[in-house]
């Protein structure tokens, strides 16, 4: 009997041992959602502030009121969908060793808006917004808490390394009045407009950067080697662009009568007439007098273009789920 018991006793306690991978290497297909943190303003659009302008005009010649509002459009591209696939090493019962790749995609974000309201009517509307598509490499530390149960709790501590991706900014133009025409340097004939339907696609590839990440969570072992795995995740990448490149650029530029706002000729917009220092940008940390800049008198438009960098900011907070498998 009471080697019956000793037996009994023995096999539990190697049951419960059983849960936990105390060494060895493992594999966690993931699925993650992440909320944005860490707001900050959006860089400029092609010279444009991040703002949400409203331009409301009542009233005709000089009885006419004007009356304006602007918010800062701030926010993070840290708020979207994650996949990845995670290689482990247990090392002992309390230290590992993770490296995960993953792909991203943020949720698309209002970068810029423009509304010009005048006695009820919309004539201009402008409104860019940026998506972030993002490949990564993520090596970590793991942290393990002895436990004999099939719950097993860590936490980890790394690094984030992107490999690949771009921000994508679509911007929407459609302006009866003539003033984003005229911004761009169009010459309307005298008692003329030239109004404007555009829609443009424009990518920003990003210079190398490393980011944080850490992470509290926890495996529930279903079985020798297979468990669930469940973890709150914070991340912070900030990124610098390196060059811009124009992709799309579609719509019709119409010279219309001032006096009958009747339409004079239009012509078709396309990538082709862009010049190339519209459809390429070069960014850098300082740019000087030598540099092909707009506005300078050097300035050429058929050479790429170079401007001032600006920042990007992919912080989240999100939750990731998924399956551990010892190999």
């Amino acid at each position: 009997m009471k080697n019956l018991i000793l037996s009994v006793v023995l096999l539990a306690a190697a049951s419960l041992s059983s849960s936990a991978q105390e060494k060895g290497f493992y594999i966690k297909p993931t699925g993650s959602y992440f909320m944005k943190v860490t707001p900050v303003e959006f860089p400029a659009i092609n010279g444009q502030l991040a703002r949400d302008k409203t331009t409301t005009i009542t009233g005709t010649g000089a009885s006419a009121t004007t009356s304006t509002s602007e918010t800062a459009l701030t926010g993070s591209f840290g708020q979207g969908f994650r996949v990845g696939l995670v290689g482990g090493y247990q090392f002992n019962k309390i230290i590992g060793l993770e490296v995960g790749l993953n792909y991203f995609k943020s949720e698309e974000q209002d970068m810029l808006k423009q509304t010009v309201i005048n006695n009820g009517t919309n004539v201009l509307s402008l409104h860019a917004v940026g998506q972030v598509r993002a490949f990564d490499i993520a090596p970590a530390l793991v942290f393990r808490i002895p436990n004999t149960g099939k719950i097993q709790p860590y936490s980890k501590i790394g690094v984030i390394v992107p490999v690949g991706g771009y921000l994508q900014i679509n911007t929407s133009v459609n302006d009866q009045t003539g003033q984003i025409a005229a911004s761009q340097g169009t010459v309307s004939p005298p008692g003329t407009r030239t109004t404007l339907v555009l829609a443009r696609e424009e990518r920003i590839n990003p210079r190398p950067t490393i980011g944080f990440q850490s992470a509290l969570g926890f495996d529930y072992a279903i079985g020798n080697k297979i468990s669930l795995f469940s973890e709150i995740e914070y991340r912070n990448v900030s990124v610098g662009g390196k060059d811009k490149e124009l992709r799309k650029y579609n719509g019709t530029a119409t010279v219309v009568v001032n006096a009958t706002n009747t339409p004079a000729g239009s012509k078709q917009l396309t990538l082709g007439d862009q010049p190339i220092g519209d459809r390429e940008v070069n960014y850098h940390k300082t740019i000087n007098s030598t540099m092909n800049v707009k506005g300078q008198p050097n300035y050429d438009s058929g050479k790429p273009s170079d401007d001032l960098r600006s920042y990007i900011n992919i912080g989240g907070l999100g939750l990731n789920v998924g399956v551990k498998i010892g190999i």
